[in-house]
């Protein structure tokens, strides 16, 4: 089998990168035997006795130009194509970035069987040192796993500021990396996980190579938009989408910044694939193509791609590798990472799933004193009394709660309209259920009866709402507690305000 490792070593003023390969074989997915294993109690037995039977007594055979010879066994490595084999693998090799302590200054992270090793030091001397130890130890743990050191695919990226010294001098000028007695030599870019990362983190060689391999995409389907005999245009459409963006926009949340010198180089083949979906002919202008296309400009698609992975990281546990982001105010806007997508959606995600302020209207609702506070006359007396007061075609809305002794909570609602005499206008009930209590009863009520007059009143009027629930009218005054029926009732009546 063969484990790729790729370090990288990054420090703050004369920072670098190195890669390094790991190659070796392992005829076992764990050193322990079965029984060490069932009596640690680290593994299910019947799980050890599963993976030892899915890595026993495997054939191999080779097959080119229609023929397959014939199966062979084989003692080494994890059957390809198979959905465990990964994570066998990921479980094997983990070992090997095991480590006491993890410095401020040096981060290691591993994705399957790519390794990447960062050391920010001061000066390039003293990261090599730094990144060396730590590298050895890596690897000698690995030899005793059957996974050795492969030094031909072992690269290293010095990263320097751009007011450093030492941006100018030649790559062999720099002290020299060693690692398990080979001499590592810098480059001036190199690729770790699809991404191409340069010594000065513009990544404009991986635009270079992304508009490449979207080129190349591209050119694969090229006949099938040849002459009359084509796919239609929302066909070609979808292939632009699913298959040719994915290839030139990979990973485009770890190194787009918006940058001109990326810009430039991208929206040639982003134009192409344009052209190649509507056909249009080569003078067309951009904004047409793009228009006609369907497709919207590359760096709105580009931030969307972004915003998409910055909100995901928003929501990651507080102590994940990589989220959520975090605001850092000495850090330059041009440069990609963390804190680039913090500024993307900083304005979008607020940390909260709900918000619950009302903000239709800052006094809410302000109730009318009651005409009999001390209770001593006849409340119908005194409502008839009142009605005489109101000019014609006020509206007047009563509500009321109710529970029963089982616990059943229901409410209803009329609404009237004073002309000679009281008209009604529509009325409702609602069954709450066992879980609602009178108070919720009560502003349900007010709710579905505003939400009527929505539909059923002339704007000019003026509208009482005739409630005998004391919390209820101090929570329509001030909905302090942001109950959400009071929420929607306030919005009822806020629409209602501005239809006069």
């Amino acid at each position: 089998m063969k484990v790729k490792s790729t370090s990288a070593m990054r420090a703050v003023q004369r920072p670098a990168i190195l890669t390094h390969d790991i190659e070796g074989a392992f005829n076992q997915v764990h050193p322990m035997t079965l029984q060490e294993v069932m009596s640690q109690r680290r593994m299910p037995i019947y799980l050890v006795k599963w993976i030892k039977a899915f890595n026993t007594d495997r054939q191999i055979s080779f097959g080119f130009d229609q023929q397959t010879e014939e199966s062979q066994p084989y003692h080494c490595g994890l059957p390809q194509g198979s959905p465990i084999s990964p994570i066998l693998s990921l479980i094997f090799s983990n070992t090997m970035l095991e480590k006491q302590h993890s410095p401020a200054d040096a981060v290691d992270t591993s994705y399957i069987n790519d390794v990447c090793m960062v050391q920010i030091s001061r000066t390039i001397a003293r990261a090599n040192t730094l990144l060396e130890d730590p590298t050895e130890r890596h690897l000698l743990r690995g030899s005793h796993l059957g996974l050795t050191f492969s030094p031909a695919k072992t690269e290293l990226l010095y990263c320097l500021p751009v007011n450093s010294n030492n941006k100018n001098i030649s790559l062999s000028s720099h002290p020299p990396l060693r690692i398990m007695n080979t001499t590592i030599l810098p480059q001036h870019h190199i690729k770790y996980l699809g991404v191409h990362i340069d010594e000065s983190l513009t990544f404009g060689h991986h635009a270079v190579m992304a508009a490449a391999r979207g080129s190349q995409v591209l050119g694969s389907f090229n006949f099938l938009r040849y002459r009359s005999r084509s796919v239609p245009a929302q066909v070609a459409h979808h292939l632009a989408l699913t298959a040719i963006f994915p290839a030139m926009f990979w990973a485009s949340p770890a190194w787009w910044t918006g940058s001109p010198s990326t810009t430039n180089i991208l929206k040639t083949t982003y134009n192409a694939v344009a052209r190649w979906i509507t056909g249009l002919p080569l003078n067309t202008t951009i904004t047409n193509l793009i228009t006609l296309a369907h497709l919207p400009p590359m760096e709105a698609y580009l931030d969307y791609l972004s915003l998409c992975f910055a909100i995901r990281l928003h929501f990651l546990p507080s102590h994940h590798e990589i989220g959520p982001p975090r605001h850092h105010p000495n850090m330059r806007p041009d440069l990609p990472g963390l804190h680039h997508l913090y500024n993307l959606s900083k304005h979008l995600v607020r940390g909260m799933l709900e918000d619950r302020t009302t903000h239709f209207t800052n006094d809410g609702v302000q109730p009318i004193p009651s005409p009999n506070p001390d209770k001593t006359t006849t409340p119908r007396r005194l409502h008839e009394k009142w009605l005489c007061t109101l000019s014609e075609h006020i509206i007047i809305i009563y509500t009321d709660g109710s529970q029963l002794p089982d616990g059943e909570t229901g409410c209803g609602w009329a609404v009237f309209q004073k002309n000679r005499e009281l008209l009604q206008l529509g009325e409702g009930h609602c069954h709450l259920g066992k879980t609602a209590a009178v108070f919720d009863a009560e502003l349900h009520a007010v709710q579905e009866a505003t939400s009527l007059l929505l539909t059923t009143i002339s704007p000019c009027v003026e509208v009482y709402i005739c409630i005998d629930n004391k919390a209820a009218i101090d929570t329509l005054s001030f909905n302090k507690s942001n109950h959400e029926n009071a929420r929607q009732t306030l919005a009822h009546i806020e629409q209602l305000r501005l239809l006069g």
